[in-house]
C-alpha cells in the first residue's frame, strides 16, 4: 500500500478483532518503524515498550480509563520520554548518544547545550521531551496502516498507573504516548479533513 493510500483509510479503531493477532515479525516492523524516526538532535531519548499480554494490557486498560481499544488490541506500544534531568548534557544518558556520532563528544555537547539551556529557560524541556514520541507513534500508525493493521492514539492516562504497569522508573520516564494496534472489528469510517485549501497558508 503506497504512502497517501495507507493515510487515507488508517482511522482511529476503537474495538479490535480479539481473535486475529499481529504476527511477531509484523509487531516488530512497526516497532521499526518508530525506530528510525528522527529526533531532535538524534538523542532517541525514549523507550518503546509492546504489551502483548492479556493480564499487563487489562492493567493498562483500567489505566488509560477503560477505553476498549487498550482492552482488545492485539498490541498496545506505550512510548515513554526520559524525564528533563536525563536530558541534561552533563548527564551518562546524552553523553552516552552522542558517542556515536561522528564529530567528537565535546563538539556534539557544545551544539547540543544552548539548545538545552534554552528550552530549560523556557520551561519547555518535558514537553520537547513528551513530544518526540509522538513523531514515533505517527510514523508506527501510518506504517501499520500499509500493512492492513488499524490503531487509535491514546492520550487520555493516569501516567503514575501507566509507569507501574510498564515497572518504569517515575524518576527516569515520563509517558509521551501509547497506541493500540490491531484488526479492526468494526467498519472504517470515512475520514473527515477540512480541504487544503482552507489549511494551507502559502508564503
Amino acid at each position: 500500500m503506497e504512502f497517501l493510500e495507507a493515510m487515507q483509510h488508517r482511522f482511529a479503531c476503537k474495538s479490535y478483532d480479539t481473535k486475529k493477532a499481529i504476527s511477531a515479525s509484523d509487531l516488530t516492523k512497526i516497532l521499526e518503524y518508530g525506530r528510525l524516526t528522527p529526533t531532535s538532535f538524534g538523542l532517541e531519548l525514549w523507550s518503546f515498550h509492546a504489551v502483548t499480554s492479556k493480564p499487563k494490557k487489562q492493567k493498562l486498560y483500567h489505566a488509560c480509563f477503560g477505553q476498549e481499544a487498550v482492552a482488545t488490541s492485539s498490541a498496545t506500544i506505550v512510548v515513554l520520554g526520559c524525564t528533563a534531568d536525563f536530558a541534561n548534557p552533563d548527564k551518562p544518558l546524552v553523553q552516552a548518544r552522542g558517542l556515536r556520532f561522528p564529530d567528537p563528544l565535546d563538539v556534539f555537547i557544545a551544539d547540543y547545550r544552548p539548545y538545552y539551556e534554552f528550552l530549560k529557560q523556557e520551561g519547555r524541556l518535558d514537553c520537547w521531551l513528551r513530544s518526540q514520541g509522538y513523531l514515533a507513534i505517527a510514523n508506527m500508525m501510518t506504517g501499520a496502516a500499509s500493512m492492513g493493521i488499524q490503531s487509535c492514539a491514546i492520550e487520555g492516562f493516569d501516567e503514575g498507573m501507566v509507569l507501574s504497569v510498564l515497572g518504569a522508573d517515575p524518576t527516569l520516564w515520563q509517558v509521551s504516548l501509547i497506541a493500540t494496534f490491531g484488526y479492526p472489528s468494526e467498519a472504517e469510517r470515512p475520514k473527515i479533513r477540512e480541504s487544503l485549501e482552507d489549511l494551507v497558508v502559502y508564503h
